[in-house]
């Protein structure tokens, strides 16, 4: 006899837990605020944890993720000597989607302003100016992209060890 569609037992076919945790999305918004590295790393550890991936793959995409928030949040903060203060309460939104894939975690991160990212040579003297210098060198892959709903898309592909 057949199990009934209730049934919570495993399947004897079913694929073994592993291989069906690719294509998993974590999503998170945020706000262009000073703690938001913080909050963005924490959630990245807890999303790889929940997908039972390895410490050196969590450190990697927590660092990553952490360049990448920081790199938004200034480019959506506004310039003191140019602009005007926000109204109060306002900070600009930015969005942090992690995605396992098989072989790979791709780590997104959306803002509002509309300027790429740009890799610079940081001098030796240089005291900013290195973050996606280091996601480039912890990268498999990285770029951007620009989205029909506005702002930029700034992505990083990183390896998903075993």
């Amino acid at each position: 006899m057949p199990p009934a569609a209730d049934d919570t037992r495993p399947s004897l076919t079913a694929p073994p837990a592993d291989s069906c945790q690719a294509g998993r999305v974590s999503h998170l918004e945020l706000a262009a605020l000073p703690g938001t590295p913080f909050w963005a790393r924490k959630h990245t550890q807890a999303a790889l944890n929940a997908w039972q991936l390895p410490a050196d793959t969590i450190g990697t995409a927590q660092l990553i993720v952490s360049e990448l928030i920081t790199n938004s949040i200034q480019a959506t903060s506004p310039d003191p000597a140019t602009q005007p203060e926000p109204s109060p309460g306002y900070a600009a939104p930015i969005t942090l989607t992690l995605r396992l894939l098989l072989g790979r975690i791709v780590i997104e991160v959306s803002d509002t302003h509309p300027s790429p990212p740009i890799l610079s040579d940081a001098g030796p003297e240089a005291e900013t100016g290195r973050g996606l210098m280091l996601v480039q060198a912890l990268s498999k892959e990285w770029g951007h992209f620009f989205p029909p709903s506005g702002g930029k898309t700034v992505y990083s592909v990183i390896a998903r060890e075993s």
